[in-house]
């Protein structure tokens, strides 16, 4: 049984990546969130259950700012 790579609390990173999704994709496109810069860093705040792309964290920013739900493939550790 596959478990989830990072746990609530472990620091991550987001990785710029294409999303072959078109509504994830826009959300990307419009979101405030700027992915491009390496060294923002993002808290684990949620383990999500897997579904059929694997499993999904809901992250926090240091900064103040929303929560993002992300996919495992989506982040890297800090």
């Amino acid at each position: 049984m596959a478990s989830h790579k990072f746990k609530i609390g472990d620091q991550v990173r987001l990785v710029k990546f294409a999303s072959t999704n078109t509504v994830e994709a826009f959300l990307n496109m419009v979101t405030t969130i700027d992915v491009t810069r390496p060294q923002e860093t993002w808290e684990v705040t949620r383990l999500l259950p897997a579904d059929s792309t694997g499993f999904q964290y809901h992250i926090k920013g240091n900064q103040e700012g929303p929560e993002r739900l992300v996919r495992e493939e989506q982040l890297q550790p800090a």
